[in-house]
This record gives structure tokens, sequence and C-alpha cells, in this order.
């Protein structure tokens, strides 16, 4: 990803997105990185990311690391209520974990703000195109993460 980014179509980035997103979710929950009970089980992200983290340090792809630059430079923002209406304020990485940590946390954020938090990749703005940019970094980082282990890759190809 160069200087001279161009989003795609916003709807078939969102839909390939949400499509990784989950599948790669379910690819942690159904191997060692599932947390829970007979209740409710969750992927632990975090021991993900640690296990993964030299790896992930070791990736060379150049559009991969600009990807990972630009979550962590640009990090999308975090939903708040100020007062009783919906706004959006900085949320910086916690430098006191890893970069894979921060990146996959960053990752987590963009689902979060897409499904939850009324983000929209519609009426383009310059705001719209920062959310689509991150998107798109969002996506990249998933796809190189899944080819790190291959129970996770299985799984997820499964």
């Amino acid at each position: 990803m160069a200087a001279s980014w161009q989003p795609g179509t916003p709807d078939s980035l969102l839909v390939e997105f949400l499509r990784v997103f989950s599948r790669f979710e379910y690819a942690l929950k159904s191997t060692a990185f599932a947390q829970g009970d007979e209740r409710r089980v969750d992927p632990n992200w975090d021991d993900f990311a640690r296990t993964i983290r030299e790896d992930f340090d070791a990736i060379q792809d150049p559009e991969f690391v600009e990807a990972v630059d630009y979550l962590l430079s640009q990090p999308p923002k975090k939903q708040v209520l100020d007062g009783k209406r919906l706004g959006w304020r900085s949320a910086p990485p916690d430098r006191n974990v890893s970069r894979t940590e921060q990146t996959l946390l960053m990752v987590r954020r963009v689902r979060n703000n897409l499904f939850h938090g009324g983000k929209r990749l519609h009426d383009y703005t310059e705001d719209t195109a920062r959310d689509v940019r991150l998107v798109d970094c969002a996506l990249r980082v998933l796809g190189q993460c899944v080819r790190l282990l291959p129970e996770v890759r299985e799984a997820y190809e499964s």
C-alpha cells in the first residue's frame, strides 16, 4: 500500500473484512486460543498474539508492514458516551504490550466500530476514507496472521 492508496469498493471491502474476521475468530476458538466455559466461548486474541509475536515481527511484506504502521500510528477511535450523545475519542495503543498485541487490538477495534459503532463506508468523506483505509489495513493484517500457525490456518480454511 503506497502513499497513493485508493480504496476499492467500500461494500465489497466491508463484506470481505467481516467474512475474514468471523472465520478468523472461529479458527482461534476451535484451536488452542479459546477461553470461556460451558456458557460462553471467546477467542483468546492476546494469547494468540503472544504466541505469534516473533513470526509477526519477522514479516517483511511491505504492504503488511505499512498496514501495521498505519493501524498503530492512526488508530481507530473508540466510541464513547459524551453526556447523552455518542461520540468518538482517540484511543492510542497500549505501549506496555507487544506490537503484535497492539495491532490485533486495533484490528478488533476496527471490527467493533463497524459492527457496533455506527461506522459506515458510504457517503465518502475524509473520515470515511480513513475508515476504509483502516478496514483495508486490518484485512491485510488478518491475511498474514492466519498463515502463521498451521492449526489456525487449517481451522480457518475448513
